[in-house]
């Protein structure tokens, strides 16, 4: 905050502390109390880490996210060791943002956007957020339960007419109005254009 006169050289400041989760906050930071642009770079590591393997650490192919789909082998290694020297426990050791960092991920972009095109176009297999859980096959009309779940609006329906409970979590359901999920049905739809 500038001070309201003008003709003043001094500036008026708050001294804070940055503020986060500790296994997210740069080991030289809590060491040393010095803030840098790598302090950001620490906890963006982290996320990557956290993002590839959703599990303890090991052998990088046992830790991969097995939710995310498959992972091309050289792409994957490539953002692991990009993940891990963000997560160095030294500010030196990691790589400039602008510099070392953003380049990797918009080249590791351009790969997953062009694997995602072909993907659509040779994939005969539903996603599985596409099938009903109920009916094991591709929605036609989509909707989502007071349960949080997306079903076709024919197969929960029918659901509701012999319980009162979700199917999915078995607990009793307070209300049993559906929303459409148009944002799935357009996905659906786009899916079934392309094959």
């Amino acid at each position: 905050m500038l001070q309201s006169d003008a003709s003043s050289t001094s500036t008026v400041y708050k001294d804070t502390s940055p503020a986060g989760t500790p296994c997210y906050i740069d080991p030289e930071y809590q060491r040393t109390g010095l803030v840098s642009p790598k302090f950001d770079v620490y906890a963006l590591g982290m996320v990557i880490l956290q993002l590839l393997t959703a599990r303890p650490c090991g052998e990088l192919a046992s830790v991969l996210d097995p939710d995310a789909g498959e992972w091309p082998v050289n792409e994957t290694k490539e953002l692991a060791i990009l993940g891990l020297s963000c997560a160095g426990l030294r500010r030196k050791d990691r790589p400039d943002l602008k510099n070392q960092v953003l380049p990797v991920l918009e080249r590791l972009k351009g790969v997953a956007d062009e694997a995602q095109r072909s993907t659509y176009v040779t994939q005969s297999v539903p996603p599985n957020h596409f099938v009903c859980p109920l009916l094991k096959d591709v929605m036609v009309d989509p909707c989502v339960a007071d349960d949080g779940y997306t079903y076709d609006r024919r197969a929960i329906e029918q659901w509701f007419e012999e319980s009162h409970c979700s199917p999915m979590t078995n607990l009793p359901l307070t209300s049993k109005t559906l929303t459409p999920n148009y944002s799935l049905l357009s996905a659906i739809l786009e899916w079934k254009s392309t094959k």
